[in-house]
């Protein structure tokens, strides 16, 4: 599956079998969208949403399209098993809703995606992390953080589903503004790319619907098969690199310490994030 690095598909099974005590709870209920690599990484790719042949017990979610007048099969991965099923299914990359089955339109998610532009490099990602956890503490919001598996971080807020998607966006907008205006050298919200050389982007557009994230432990396929991994806040002041979570080192990691406790459960509101940011839903 990864050529260069010998990394098998009984590799990517083991892995996906391994960590998924821990991943299912994450992920479950969410309709996923999967990156197939048949001929391995690199090599040619493509995006599955819809399954119309699958083993009778995977659970498949309908999902009614924006774009097509009929719903789209996804498949939702609830147990092991289908875990397992999809590594068998050259499903290297694996990505979720921010919203659950079946009310997909109303996301029970935020994301605050962190995205270095070049010269801009993983260590500064790293700073503007650390800030970012330590607004969402003022603002009384429990969050997920984790490596994007790439250069960059997610948070993952949960919240009652009642918002609107312009809502969330307007949230993590005025919470990137307040990045902006903390390190203006550093941190972006533009939507034009020349003015995020350099900087962190906060892409507050990720927040849409039906548009997807890399799941907590997926594998993403880049060289060295790395991992889109959860951390504590205190792992964000250690030094590290995102491929120092990858397919083999992770379970070595997951045998020495479990990972962050974290309830995903969406009881959160965002009235006083809102308030804190001096404006209002």
């Amino acid at each position: 599956m990864w050529k260069k690095e010998g990394i098998t598909k009984a590799d990517v099974i083991q892995y996906y079998a391994t960590v998924a005590s821990r991943m299912v709870p994450l992920i479950r209920n969410r309709p996923l969208m999967l990156n197939r690599f048949p001929h391995g990484v690199p090599g040619k790719s493509f995006v599955q949403k819809d399954w119309p042949s699958h083993p009778k017990w995977v659970r498949i979610a309908p999902v009614k399209s924006h774009s097509v007048k009929r719903s789209v099969r996804h498949v939702v991965a609830d147990d092991e098993a289908t875990l397992v099923w999809l590594a068998d299914m050259a499903c290297l990359e694996i990505n979720q809703f921010l919203s659950t089955a079946p009310r997909t339109d109303w996301h029970d998610l935020v994301l605050v995606d962190l995205d270095p532009y070049p010269p801009s490099e993983f260590d500064d990602a790293v700073e503007i992390a650390e800030t970012v956890h330590t607004a969402l503490v003022q603002m009384k919001l429990r969050h997920l953080i984790k490596t994007s598996g790439s250069d960059g971080f997610h948070f993952l807020i949960p919240i009652v589903p009642k918002y609107s998607i312009e809502t969330i966006r307007r949230f993590v907008l005025l919470l990137g503004i307040l990045l902006e205006e903390l390190v203006p050298t550093k941190v972006s919200t533009s939507r034009n790319r020349g003015d995020r050389v350099g900087k962190i982007y906060i892409d507050y557009f990720q927040n849409g619907l039906q548009k997807t994230i890399a799941a907590p432990f997926t594998l993403r396929p880049l060289p060295g098969a790395p991992v889109s991994f959860p951390l504590e806040a205190k792992d964000l002041k250690k030094r590290f690199q995102p491929l120092d979570f990858n397919i083999r080192t992770v379970i070595e990691i997951l045998d020495k310490r479990d990972v962050p406790e974290f309830d995903p459960s969406p009881n959160q509101t965002l009235e006083f994030a809102f308030g804190e940011l001096g404006a209002s839903p």
